[in-house]
């Protein structure tokens, strides 16, 4: 299976200009003292929250979607498919604020019943 691209991470920097904690470098929400990263040549330490310190270990070791998420993933482009050739507009600059919320919900919603689909097919 091919590695999926990946793209910069959206919570950096992860301090202020003060050297301060601000977001979490793994979710995006109020970090504190402890960064991951062990390269000096980054100036960004990306500190984490309390939650994902626990968890960090385990974080480390996820490099790419399972085969789960990906059929997830799938479903959810799938119903973002269908919203927009429901509401016919494809260009998303003409989207109002509740057009783009609810295309975002159709793309969760499509997840979620994807990720059903491919648990209830596991070979549990």
């Amino acid at each position: 299976m091919t590695k999926l691209p990946t793209t910069p991470r959206q919570h950096t920097p992860t301090v202020d200009a003060d050297h301060n904690p601000t977001t979490c470098f793994v979710c995006g929400m109020h970090a504190f003292g402890i960064g991951v990263n062990a390269n000096g040549r980054d100036k960004d330490p990306h500190y984490i929250c309390r939650r994902c310190a626990v968890g960090i270990d385990n974080y480390k070791k996820i490099d790419r979607l399972d085969d789960y998420e990906l059929r997830a993933l799938d479903a959810g482009v799938d119903a973002v498919g269908e919203y927009i050739a429901e509401h016919g507009v494809t260009d998303l600059a003409h989207f109002d604020e509740l057009m783009q919320r609810m295309m975002v919900k159709a793309a969760w919603e499509g997840c979620a019943r994807g990720l059903r689909a491919a648990l209830s097919e596991a070979p549990f």
